[in-house]
């Protein structure tokens, strides 16, 4: 970008003048703005290249969307696109829309350079005269022959997902998981270089859509902006758009559609059990004067299974503090070592770690069974076997009041921190939540921990 080429701001309120239809710019579209120039100019918090915003419906989310096409073209006449949404119909007309801005007089005066090749009786692509390229596609559909981006460090183009899932879709995990596997399988392999980042502009509509399959399989890869329609004090994002009456009326009538398209988090059908509100994030934690490890391992490693979880926290005498997690979908051998790898990083040590520690508390269960039989067999590891013998809802609501009580500390900065608020907030006593293995350790370790009981779990096996 140089100097005398307008910002995407700027690029924006010029294309509405130039339509007779002025936009507004808020606050909240400043930081969208912003957030998409460290996009393209690959300058994201750390080294993360790909972006997801998660915003209200109705807000602009795609003027801005397919105002960053027409504008990258002007900066980078050569950029490859390709643009998606939830359907094909969908997608073809933001396509034509870029394409009718891109041809206008007024962009042509503006940037004479950038131009459009006679089509081809086509509506889902055009090209320009510099090599640059817009290809709509709508989910499920077949990318064969396009490609986004250019094999270069510098911008060449990207993906952007305008709104993937429908909001009536929303209930279909058949829809929900067919969108997040077309993305990991067809629509990723697009990019034509590694440095070709990924825009993903979406409401929120599920703990399972797009955004929350991303954040649990990635989230060291991505950036996320949430903007919610009503901030913690009460105030309206865009009053005139979505007033605060409007939104009482929403939260009363449908609380589900309400958190996640409007507040941007998605709470399953039923109700949460934890909220966000409840939950204490650290920086530094304080002197921990007793620790454990807490283990909760899954049947299998398949894709529709839960993860097994390696949970280290500790206590400093009156409040709960999350240290560490490691957490994957492993088989037998790699969970053994990973158990044994999690066990040489927080073993108490006279000096660098003195906290008394309770243990590795592992379920006596499935693959926990043989972890247990292995480490007592192959370690000198303290392992404590688990016997859960109540059921889940019940074993979470006996920590419920230790949380509510904001006794419960994750830390910031650590990219497991929002899967693990995300489960925690999501899990629901009609059990309709998509995981839970990181809500069973959490309450494990209040449970060892924090109850007066001294940390005996019911039923644990010591020997």
């Amino acid at each position: 970008m140089t100097a005398l080429l307008p910002t995407l701001e700027e690029f924006f309120v010029a294309h509405g003048y130039a339509v007779r239809a002025p936009r507004r710019v808020l606050p909240f579209h400043r930081r969208i703005f912003r957030a998409l120039t460290r996009w393209v100019t690959a300058s994201l918090p750390d080294g993360r290249r790909n972006l997801a915003i998660c915003m209200p419906p109705r807000h602009g989310k795609t003027f801005i969307a397919r105002d960053l096409v027409a504008w990258g073209l002007a900066v980078w006449p050569d950029s490859e696109w390709i643009y998606t949404s939830c359907s094909a119909k969908l997608a073809i007309a933001q396509t034509v829309a870029i394409r009718a801005a891109v041809s206008a007089d007024w962009y042509r005066t503006a940037f004479p350079y950038v131009g459009v090749l006679p089509g081809k009786g086509r509506q889902d692509q055009f090209s320009t005269p510099a090599g640059g390229s817009v290809y709509g596609v709508g989910v499920g559909g077949t990318i064969t022959g396009f490609g986004a981006g250019k094999k270069r460090r510098e911008f060449g183009g990207g993906i952007v997902i305008d709104d993937p899932l429908q909001a009536k879709d929303a209930y279909s995990e058949a829809v929900r998981e067919s969108c997040n596997l077309w993305y990991s399988q067809t629509l990723y392999s697009r990019r034509n270089a590694d440095a070709t980042p990924v825009l993903l502009i979406m409401q929120r509509l599920h703990e399972r859509d797009l955004v929350g399959y991303l954040l649990e399989r990635e989230p060291e890869l991505w950036e996320v902006l949430q903007i919610p329609a009503r901030d913690d004090e009460g105030r309206m994002l865009w009053p005139e758009t979505f007033s605060a009456e409007t939104a009482e009326r929403m939260a009363a009538l449908d609380p589900f559609a309400f958190s996640a398209q409007y507040m941007q988090r998605p709470t399953p059908a039923g109700g949460a059990m934890f909220r966000r509100e409840m939950l204490r994030r650290y920086v530094t934690p304080p002197r921990i004067v007793r620790a454990g490890i807490f283990a909760d391992t899954a049947l299998k490693e398949g894709q529709r299974n839960d993860f097994s979880v390696l949970l280290y926290a500790g206590t400093d005498g009156r409040d709960l503090y999350v240290l560490d997690m490691d957490r994957g979908k492993w088989t037998a051998p790699v969970l053994l070592e990973r158990a044994r790898a999690f066990w040489e990083r927080h073993k108490p040590h006279r000096i660098a770690n003195p906290a008394q520690f309770t243990g590795m508390h592992i379920e006596d269960k499935a693959s926990g069974t043989g972890l247990i039989q292995t480490l007592r067999a192959q370690t000198s590891i303290p392992v404590i076997a688990v016997q859960r013998n109540r059921d889940k809802v019940s074993r979470a609501n006996d920590i419920l009041p230790y949380v509510a009580g904001g006794r419960l500390f994750i830390p910031e900065g650590t990219e497991w921190a929002e899967p693990l608020i995300s489960e925690l907030c999501a899990f629901s006593p009609a059990m309709t939540h998509a995981h839970d293995d990181q809500v069973d350790t959490v309450v494990d370790a209040i449970t060892t921990l924090l109850m007066p009981d001294g940390g005996m779990l019911a039923g644990a096996d010591w020997s």
